[in-house]
């Protein structure tokens, strides 16, 4: 049995980077999700713009997870066959 450590360090070294990604990018998303969240002073009941940049981006930041997460099984499963 022969191993080639070459291809075995690429795996590991793309698997780590798109790991730090999609938590970085998730986090991005929830601190953005959060700060629509942010109380408003109670003489402006209306949503502003920032929240909805907030929420567009938050949205954006899961929708990015979801698409990475999906590509990861479609991987996987593409192999089993």
């Amino acid at each position: 049995m022969h191993i080639d450590w070459n291809a075995l360090a690429a795996v590991c070294a793309v698997s780590l980077t798109v790991v730090i990604l999609l938590v970085g990018v998730f986090a991005f998303g929830l601190a953005a999700l959060t700060r629509s969240r942010d109380e408003r002073p109670a003489r402006t009941g209306r949503v502003g713009r920032a929240d909805g940049m907030a929420k567009a981006t938050a949205l954006l930041c899961f929708a990015v997870c979801v698409a990475l997460a999906g590509y990861g099984i479609v991987l996987i499963v593409s192999q089993s066959r």
